[in-house]
């Protein structure tokens, strides 16, 4: 068990000091808001009216969304009573299914016409309960003719008109659907009336609201059963496209909106999506169990500023007022509250300073042990980071020296073996030693070729991991150093969280070098299995999913040593059992011949074998380059 950089008992104190006078000072400050709160709220609601009433017109996208719904619901309604008529008609007794092959039959005129009126049916079907079935127009193999109980069973739509007891709607190819209507004579089932039904006029219809939006029909399990075609490249349609279903996307925004969608109720959402906003409007087609779904860019449901403007000018005047009403009252509760925090702060920023000049010595010597090159001595825990830039400095300066040295014997005997040796030499200070066992997981690394690429991998604290890879930038020895002190940095800062690490270790490299350092850093949860990363402008590393699908990790910073106040957030991803992941040094990419959509052709290609096959076939693809190295990590 890891013990904490200040002691627990400072850190007790610290939340104490803070938390009473916040609480105490909370409860003052929630009776003045209590008073004021409600002449706010209604002047809120007065703008909320507004932008509602202004998006509210006849052309509004909701009611454009519910008309469409509702002329689909009176497609179906149509051709569900001309069934209901046909099965009616054929149970009444006044025609024999047997004459239906007669064009001159009343029945064929009664079918001829039902298809006639509606020419969304193609053809209807007539099955009796003794086991007669016709179909008109005739098709063939299916004229009138009997069957036995057993193959009229095996007939569908039957089956599931007679089970509902009533007309239902069954799902055919992409453009075709049954309806399906049992009548009876007295109480008993009679036959079953089918009509095949074309969906091709609703696909038309649906397709001529592309212009101002991205319409599909969705079905009670999230399934998209019709969708036209949208430009390429409009997030997230594509991602719906590949998916198939709501629930199925790797987008959650997606899953949420199918969840609120499976209620049958019209409605609208607003939905964030890859950084960009979407107005979602559906409305259900209840009688056969789908829902249109119109997806508009947020840019094109803007209510103007100057309705916007108007109401929150004067929202914020009266807040004004109210707020100056209660400052009166809350100023000598708080000057006391302040005065008291601050005498607390204040001891306890004299105990934390003793702790930290304790801690100081600590830190420097454990660097400049590393500066005289030990490298993977690292910096003990209790120590806090003061000092810690004057001795990286000693140490680059140590490795700086060696490295002339190296330079001029090399130079000296006119050889390239000695520059080898010199690189070759880096190698423990670039690579990762005895790799730790991780409980349910299985890693793999291999260095290719030697380079200015570090890689490092240590546990942090009990059940989290650290996986950490980077790329110097510069001239071959120079950026071999260089690696090798960033490594030595970012293993003297081991965290929890991966944005701090990068951040303070540029705080520190930035002081003694502008070459751009890469670094990916993450800490795994082996326990709750997630991966929380940041990616400071290296190659992004991807996920292959035991299915096949892949999910790479960008990140949102640029590399270390370019600015002093490097700003860089972090991202979190599950870990799921079969999930691959691959993190790689840029030299695999660079390589003649082999790029990123070949790597992950042969990770995808490898998922189901152990990390290290994985590693050996990616090793075996690429061709020989400079500074290549590969980390595989593998859940099983």
């Amino acid at each position: 068990m890891m013990r904490p950089p200040i002691s627990s008992t400072l850190i007790v104190i610290m939340v104490i000091a803070a938390v009473v006078p916040a609480a105490i000072m909370g409860l003052l400050f929630n009776t003045e808001v209590s008073r004021m709160v409600g002449p706010i709220q209604e002047q809120l609601g007065d703008i909320n009216s507004t932008a509602v009433n202004y998006s509210s017109g006849a052309t509004d996208q909701e009611l454009i969304v519910s008309s469409k719904a509702m002329q689909y619901e009176e497609f179906f309604r149509r051709i569900a009573e001309s069934n209901q008529f046909v099965a009616d008609y054929a149970a009444s007794g006044f025609s024999d299914i047997d004459r239906v092959a007669d064009p001159n039959s009343p029945l064929s005129q009664t079918l001829a016409r039902a298809i006639k009126r509606n020419s969304a049916i193609e053809r209807i079907y007539l099955a009796t309960a003794d086991g007669r079935i016709a179909s008109w127009p005739e098709t063939d193999g299916i004229r009138n003719y009997a069957i036995n109980a057993s193959e009229l069973r095996s007939l569908g739509w039957y089956n599931a008109a007679q089970a509902a007891g009533g007309t239902v709607w069954i799902p055919g190819d992409e453009m075709h659907m049954m309806c399906a209507t049992p009548a009876y004579w007295n109480i008993t089932l009679y036959c079953v009336a089918a009509s095949e039904v074309s969906l091709s006029d609703l696909y038309s219809d649906l397709s001529m609201l592309r212009g101002s939006g991205y319409p599909f029909i969705v079905n009670r399990s999230g399934d998209v059963v019709m969708i036209p075609k949208v430009r390429r490249g409009d997030a997230p349609w594509d991602n719906l496209l590949l998916s198939g279903n709501l629930y199925k996307s790797n987008i959650s925004a997606l899953a949420e909106l199918g969840d609120r969608i499976s209620k049958g109720k019209s409605g609208s959402d607003y939905l964030m999506i890859d950084g960009r906003g979407w107005f979602v409007v559906y409305s259900p087609v209840k009688s056969v169990g789908w829902t249109v779904v119109v997806a508009y860019p947020s840019e094109r449901m803007m209510v103007p500023l100057s309705i916007v403007e108007r109401s929150a000018n004067a929202l914020s005047q009266r807040a004004v007022e109210l707020l100056r009403s209660s400052t009166a009252a809350m100023f000598s509760k708080g000057l006391l509250l302040i005065i008291i925090s601050g005498v607390a702060f204040g001891l306890i920023g004299i105990m934390i300073r003793r702790q930290l000049r304790r801690s100081a010595g600590c830190i420097s010597d454990a660097l400049q042990r590393i500066g005289g090159g030990e490298l993977e001595r690292r910096v003990p825990v209790e120590c806090d980071i003061e000092g810690i830039v004057q001795s990286i400095e000693s140490m680059r300066q140590s490795l700086r020296t060696l490295l002339e040295g190296a330079k001029a014997e090399s130079y000296a005997r006119g050889s390239q073996e000695c520059k080898s040796s010199v690189l070759k030499s880096f190698d423990t200070y670039l690579t990762a030693g005895t790799l730790p066992l991780i409980e349910g997981y299985d890693l793999s690394i291999r260095q290719i070729s030697r380079g200015s690429t570090f890689h490092d991998v240590l546990e942090i604290q009990h059940g989290k991991v650290a996986l950490c890879m980077g790329r110097a930038n510069g001239e071959e020895m120079e950026s071999a150093v260089l690696a090798a002190i960033a490594r030595a940095v970012i293993r003297a800062l081991p965290s929890q969280h991966p944005d701090e690490v990068i951040k303070r270790a540029n705080s520190i490299l930035a002081k003694s070098s502008s070459s751009p350092i890469s670094c990916f850093y993450a800490v795994l949860d082996h326990g709750q299995g997630e991966l929380v990363y940041s990616n400071a402008g290296h190659a992004p590393p991807f996920v292959v999913s035991r299915d096949g699908s892949v999910d790479t990790l960008c990140g949102d910073g640029i590399p270390m040593t370019i600015r002093d106040d490097l700003k860089l957030g972090y991202e979190r991803r599950p870990i799921s059992k079969g999930d691959v992941l691959v993190i790689y040094s840029e030299g695999m990419i660079e390589a003649q011949g082999f790029d990123l959509e070949r790597l992950i052709g042969v990770a995808r290609g490898s998922r189901t074998k152990s990390a290290s096959e994985i590693a050996d076939d990616i090793e075996r693809a690429v061709p020989k380059g400079d500074g290549m190295a590969v980390m595989v990590m593998k859940s099983v």
